[in-house]
């Protein structure tokens, strides 16, 4: 399957299988779609890979030993880095080995917006928030610190740049505008089964997600240092 950029913001959730590739066709795929975000200088995750390329690091995050996170516990639901006002639209998450029985779920923020009641959308279109982290949400990482980024305040209804309108609500990082009713009650709606895709990872899937309507969780994976995942995040 061909993805490009619009399938990604029109879908949210592209799938497919592109067997093993170099680190370079990756980069290069990766940037049929947008602008690659290039990792800080002394990102250790990237090391490996830039012995492979020529100047920059690539924007290739080298993802092992227990994670993106350095454990193997379960990353619950989030969008990322929410709270930053130049966040990246698009997550390209490729599969390079080691990844059977690891499990990385979707929930499609679109559909669970279509199927509000007018009330609750003329409701949600009014609320504004902002965003940042707090102990106890998607993860209790003690690296992690507290933070909130007042200044960058968010719609709960979006409109991505193809016209797909739906809920921008990763409800663990929001820490205010949301009413605590009107939070309880989307929170409850989109984790229905019907908005979610559980992905069973194999070595060599690609998966691309759009990062304003969906939000996504880690699975807990006792093997995973043994998984070897490639991260590009994308403008």
């Amino acid at each position: 399957m061909e993805i490009t950029r619009e399938k990604v913001f029109t879908d949210l959730v592209c799938v497919t299988n592109i067997g093993q590739i170099s680190p370079e066709e990756e980069l290069k795929l990766a940037e049929t779609l947008g602008k690659v975000q290039k990792p800080e200088p002394g990102n250790k995750r990237g090391q490996e890979l830039h012995k492979q390329f020529k100047g920059e690091l690539p924007g290739i995050v080298h993802v092992t030993e227990g994670g993106l996170f350095g454990h193997k516990k379960v990353l619950d639901w989030h969008a990322n880095k929410p709270s930053d006002p130049n966040r990246c639209s698009i997550v390209w998450i490729y599969a390079v080995k080691g990844s059977e029985g690891s499990i990385t779920s979707w929930i499609d923020n679109k559909k669970a917006y279509e199927d509000l009641s007018d009330e609750y959308k003329e409701w949600c279109n009014k609320i504004k928030f902002t965003c940042g982290f707090k102990k106890g949400g998607y993860t209790d990482d003690p690296t992690f610190h507290e933070h909130h980024n007042k200044d960058n305040v968010h719609n709960l209804v979006y409109t991505n740049e193809y016209g797909q309108k739906g809920l921008f609500f990763p409800f663990y990082q929001i820490m205010d505008g949301v009413p605590k009713t009107l939070y309880d009650y989307l929170k409850n709606h989109i984790l229905q089964d019907k908005y979610r895709y559980d992905h069973h990872w194999k070595d060599g899937d690609l998966v691309v997600s759009e990062q304003w309507l969906t939000i996504h969780k880690r699975h807990a994976f006792e093997k995973m240092n043994e998984r070897l995942i490639h991260r590009i995040a994308i403008w």
